[in-house]
């Protein structure tokens, strides 16, 4: 087999080839390995460990009082976050049961005095309402009526030195569910609001009444042996938690005033 010249030339290395490659090869590892010194590389490890190590508390009694009072102060200002936002009621529920209700209009004579029809002689027509955190807590001590259904509803029963005026108001007598009679004062509250106040506080809690939970239906009527002015008031619960949403309020009560 005939060989050419090119395949049998044999290639020749020198001293000088072999100490460039090596210095080629040794440059090469320096650029692809450069070790990070051990004082550049400290600060990140102590900062980890910064990160994950948890903190011993102290136990002693000073900074013990510490921890309470600021533990206190926290639970403070989640109650004051939370504090008057009670959630409304706004659901079908409650709206079906208070439209039954306020459809529903009950005889006096037998929600208040047993079929006894010799106690009043004449009834208005009356006004519903649900009781509010005002018309229950301890500094208020009244139930606000409202100006126009009062004057609409009630004003026809009085006469013209009956009609409560300014704050001396006009003394009556109220009744509750069970008969008993409460006296009160029938009078403005401030310049246009009727309430009645003077003995209202022992009616709430005499019927164990409660905000939200307890809706009222009032009548006034004049007693037909005395004369005077009275009240009856009936009050019915419902598993309601909160105020009504303005859209069960507009349909239950429709004239609020």
């Amino acid at each position: 087999m005939v060989t050419s010249k090119e395949e049998t030339t044999s290639v020749v290395i020198t001293q000088e080839d072999r100490e460039a490659a090596e210095t080629l090869i040794k440059l090469s590892q320096d650029t692809r390995y450069q070790p990070v010194e051990e004082e550049d590389a400290a600060p990140s490890s102590t900062l980890l460990l910064q990160q994950v190590t948890p903190q011993k508390s102290c136990s002693c009694k000073k900074c013990k009082a510490k921890e309470k009072q600021h533990s206190k102060k926290d639970d403070k200002i989640s109650m004051e976050s939370t504090k008057g936002k009670t959630e409304v009621d706004d659901t079908e529920e409650t709206l079906m049961i208070l439209q039954e209700w306020s459809h529903t209009k009950p005889d006096p004579v037998e929600k208040i005095f047993s079929g006894d029809a010799d106690v009043a002689e004449l009834f208005s027509e009356p006004i519903k309402k649900q009781l509010t955190m005002s018309d229950v807590e301890n500094g208020q001590c009244r139930l606000m009526l409202g100006k126009q259904q009062v004057q609409k509803k009630m004003h026809p029963l009085l006469e013209h030195s009956e009609i409560p005026l300014g704050t001396e108001g006009l003394d009556v007598s109220v009744y509750g569910s069970n008969g008993e009679v409460q006296t009160m004062k029938f009078k403005m509250w401030g310049e246009d609001t009727p309430v009645l106040t003077s003995g209202w506080k022992d009616f709430v809690d005499k019927y164990d009444l409660e905000k939200h939970r307890d809706f009222l239906t009032i009548w006034m009527f004049r007693h037909r042996v005395t004369r005077g002015i009275c009240f009856a008031i009936d009050s019915t619960s419902f598993s309601v938690t909160g105020p009504l949403s303005s859209r069960i309020s507009k349909s239950v009560f429709p004239n609020p005033n």
